[in-house]
């Protein structure tokens, strides 16, 4: 476990530097035009709602049969075939996209018709990066792939909305230049993983006829492809529900709320990356006490730092708004933050569970169950926007109720196959302490000087976690902080 922490720190560091960017862009520059900031927030989700159909599934094969490859040395022609198959996908979903505009002429009318030239672009882009980033992954490398991927289309985000609005580019230029954020990272990635792992010129695929592999990798490649589908559609389906319902600035609104609020999930993104090899090192050996062990003491650190970056946010969230330009109509998505915050809460408190299953032999439960997630996600969205008319608050309801059936779902089952579940008596601690961390925090009288409200408000609520992680030792801090900290070589 203290390896993984440690890992997800290093890790962390690069997604706070992101999240930074992120908040920085979101505070001083994207309010200025929130229009044209919707339409820029619009591409990203919406290239990631087709992006399963690109890769079927592909990326994790890559991860799953590594072990094999690499016994007969075929992980570096597995990869060049997955680049292929994603790339040929690629074509083929454009070819079906404009044909479908012309059996069904409405196609033409909706914002993904009209932002499709930079969102197909963006698709095959993202699909290579993520492939190489699965890849990279299995050599414990997680740091580097990670600024190409999150990172890089961030300052290309930033220097897209600067040139339109600041430098008084086209439109379509400035959307170009975040298209091109893509392809830099791309070609990042690929240099980096030739100095790490030189590839061979030579290629060979008859690594898929040899004992029937091509059907094995296919199959496993739709069961997950049709779980990653469900998975990305109730994590990405809002933004492009709001874009093509509602309006590119209410866009703007949902995701500056959302990605307030996101960063809470930050240290999940290191510790799922690090264990994913390792939790199928121990289900593919059977080794459930460890596995059970790593489950119980990942899903305890990320609800915890979950929980205390949720209590900053939400104490502070109402005081950041009103100092940020066009405040008032941020102010909107209040009830965003705090609804989906408690559902990425919860989400984080179940640890890795889709992960314990993705690399077992019920690997087609998980994936099959998320189809259901996805019509649940999309037809719920339909109900809160269209019946109780609710705007972005009945998207974010939406996704809550998703994400959370999605989460029970994954409980309920690797209990009953495999025993285990991410629950201590500990968790009860961490969200006593939450709840009295909100509940000081709304109690605490406000300055007239609101920056210092900001600032001060979240600095006692951290005290508050701070104080009760040292009265119950819900985190020993020497087994995840790094140990140079505590006078160890």
């Amino acid at each position: 476990m203290s390896l993984v922490a440690r890992q997800s720190i290093k890790y962390s560091f690069v997604g706070y530097f992101s999240v930074l960017i992120g908040v920085f862009s979101t505070l001083f520059i994207y309010p200025n035009d929130l229009e044209f900031a919707g339409k820029l927030q619009f591409i990203l989700p919406t290239a990631l709602l087709i992006l399963p159909v690109v890769t079927l599934g592909i990326l994790h094969a890559n991860i799953r049969f590594f072990p094999r490859m690499s016994q007969s040395d075929d992980q570096h022609n597995l990869l060049k075939f997955s680049a292929l198959f994603i790339v040929s996908n690629f074509v083929l979903v454009s070819v079906l996209f404009v044909a479908a505009s012309f059996v069904f002429p409405k196609v033409r009318q909706t914002d993904l018709w009209e932002m499709a030239q930079y969102v197909f672009p963006v698709l095959l882009l993202l699909s290579l990066i993520q492939l190489l980033s699965k890849y990279i992954s299995i050599k414990k490398r997680i740091v580097v792939p990670n600024i190409f991927e999150n990172v890089f289309p961030k300052i290309g985000m930033i220097c897209a909305f600067v040139a339109c609005f600041y430098w008084k580019a086209a439109e379509s230029t400035a959307v170009w230049i975040l298209v091109f954020s893509f392809l830099l990272a791309l070609l990042g990635m690929i240099i980096y993983l030739r100095k790490l792992d030189p590839m061979p010129v030579k290629t060979s695929f008859q690594f898929l006829k040899e004992n029937n592999f091509q059907k094995e990798l296919m199959t496993y490649s739709f069961y997950t492809f049709l779980g990653s589908m469900g998975s990305v559609v109730a994590l990405n389906i809002d933004a492009y529900m709001i874009g093509e319902f509602l309006s590119f600035s209410d866009v703007a609104i949902y995701n500056t709320s959302l990605n307030l609020v996101r960063m809470i999930t930050v240290p999940a993104l290191g510790v799922y990356t690090i264990s994913a090899p390792i939790i199928a090192g121990y289900v593919e050996d059977n080794n459930m006490a460890a596995l059970k062990e790593l489950h119980h003491k990942t899903s305890l650190y990320l609800f915890t730092i979950g929980a205390v970056l949720f209590g900053l946010v939400a104490v502070g969230i109402e005081d950041l708004f009103l100092l940020m330009k066009n405040g008032d109509k941020l102010a909107k998505g209040l009830n965003v933050v705090y609804i989906t915050g408690f559902a990425f809460l919860f989400d984080l408190a179940t640890g890795f569970n889709g992960y314990i299953i993705t690399n077992s032999k019920y690997y087609k439960f998980n994936n099959t169950t998320t189809v259901a997630l996805a019509l649940l996600t999309v037809v719920t969205n339909l109900f809160f926007l269209f019946y109780l008319k609710l705007g972005i608050v009945g998207v974010s309801i939406a996704f809550a109720i998703s994400l959370t059936v999605y989460n029970l779902i994954k409980i309920w089952f690797n209990y009953r196959k495999f025993g285990v579940h991410p629950f201590s008596t500990k968790y009860l601690y961490v969200l006593g302490l939450l709840i009295l961390a909100l509940v000081v925090g709304k109690l605490l009288p406000d300055f007239d000087a609101k920056l210092v409200t900001l600032c001060y408000k979240p600095a006692v609520a951290f005290v508050v976690f701070a104080l009760g992680n040292r009265l119950f030792n819900i985190i020993p801090l020497k087994e995840v902080m790094p140990k140079s900290l505590f006078g160890k070589k």
